[in-house]
């Protein structure tokens, strides 16, 4: 086999990873560079120059595999021609043809041939068999395992070891022993001043930290989070139904609870917790795309007005909403708690958090492994080598973790 990574080599996100026989050629991921969302410049500005992979040029990829649902891993996706198959999971399938669509910056890939393919299952294309391992990281997450039958790569994708689903990395680190090679991310290699992950190192201690401050403050709490963050979503409904208070969320995350629930059962929707209800009051082109797809007042049973939250503001868990924040505190409650749930170098780079950092705490757990986990698990998996990839620190890896590795370059053809 030949690999060649488009991107990826020196940056965190953007995955793009060509594997190739004399006769079959697959993709692991098609992403966007993590700038991509600041930048808003045209989608074609983050083209890798994969030959027969767009829509523009004659097919002459044979398939690509999706990790998961985060766009530094699917964003390409509406530039690639239509006749190359594109496998994923069912859920990162629902969340990017369903859900995605919803949000303000045009994502659509209905021209796509998307197909499915679930932990645990191999899919045959040409000479190379790939088979799907289920992985801790975001909802739905797979790990790769490619075999030419003469040499086996694994592909981690995004990989963690601190969820209440980290048993699906170590399934996975044990059912993949001894690979010629190991394409591994490293993301929290340069990542060593976020104090979060020390103070809150799994989604537990999040939970517990999150369930602390809201059971004594006395105080209605907002939270700033990724709806489409599963684990923290289940940690607030916990939190919130052991101190008795309401979490007050979006049309749009209800409706991501539900695609969830129906693939996970024991996940509740809006319908099963009790301790959820739902904020409409949200004036602007994603409520219109729900409302023309039925989907604003799926639960319109579980409503709640802006002057119910008025009346006992100490009773709830807001997810952050700029029209409901701002009117509230006009109508005078202008003492609140503000937890910030998501990686904090993202609020080092805005702005927009500024006005709440007298009130604000930072209660995350990373969605990638340390570097002492990821030493566990090169040793639990004993590759013959590793390659780098989302990463800044792809020349740590060879004394870091002791395995040989083949460091490339963005663009570096290599024969395995």
């Amino acid at each position: 086999m030949k690999i060649c990574i488009y991107r990826g080599t020196n940056e965190i996100g953007g995955n793009c990873i060509e594997l190739a026989t004399d006769t079959t050629r697959i993709l692991l991921d098609v992403g966007t560079p993590l700038t991509s969302m600041e930048e808003n410049m045209p989608l074609d500005t983050y083209r890798v120059p994969v030959r027969g992979l767009y829509v523009d040029q004659t097919p002459d990829i044979d398939a690509i595999f999706i990790s998961h649902g985060h766009p530094d891993h699917y964003g390409l996706m509406p530039l690639v021609n239509p006749k190359i198959p594109v496998y994923m999971t069912p859920v990162v399938r629902d969340t990017l043809t369903q859900i995605q669509p919803l949000l303000p910056d045009e994502f659509d890939i209905s021209h796509l041939d998307v197909r499915t393919i679930r932990p645990q299952q191999s899919v045959r294309i040409g000479d190379m068999t790939i088979t799907a391992y289920a992985v801790d990281h975001a909802p739905a997450a797979v790990a790769y395992e490619i075999s030419d039958g003469k040499q086996r790569v694994v592909y981690t994708g995004d990989i963690r070891f601190h969820s209440s689903q980290a048993y699906r990395s170590w399934m996975f680190a044990n059912a993949i022993k001894n690979p010629d090679y190991l394409i591994m991310e490293g993301t929290r290699l340069s990542r060593t001043d976020d104090f979060t992950n020390e103070k809150y190192p799994s989604e537990r201690a999040v939970r517990d930290g999150i369930t602390n401050l809201i059971s004594g403050s006395g105080k209605l709490a907002y939270i700033t989070m990724s709806s489409q963050n599963l684990d923290r979503l289940c940690s607030l409904i916990s939190a919130c139904a052991r101190t008795g208070r309401t979490f007050v969320i979006d049309p749009y995350t209800a409706a991501l609870l539900d695609l969830y629930h129906r693939e996970y059962p024991s996940v509740p929707n809006a319908d099963m917790a009790k301790c959820i209800k739902i904020y409409f009051g949200i004036g602007n082109k994603m409520a219109d795309k729900m409302k023309a797809r039925n989907l604003f007042f799926a639960h319109a049973d579980r409503k709640i007005t802006a002057h119910e939250i008025l009346a006992q503001p100490d009773k709830f868990v807001v997810k952050y909403n700029w029209r409901l924040a701002q009117w509230l505190y006009n109508n005078g409650v202008t003492d609140y708690d503000f937890i910030y749930s998501i990686w904090h170098g993202y609020r080092l780079r805005e702005t927009t958090w500024d006005k709440h950092l007298s009130k604000l705490t930072e209660i995350h757990t990373s969605g990638h492994a340390s570097s002492d986990a990821l030493g566990k698990f090169v040793r639990c998996v004993a590759p013959k080598k590793i390659i780098p990839v989302h990463t800044e620190c792809k020349d740590l890896y060879q004394d870091m973790f002791g395995v040989p590795t083949m460091v490339l370059n963005d663009n570096q053809e290599q024969r395995l």
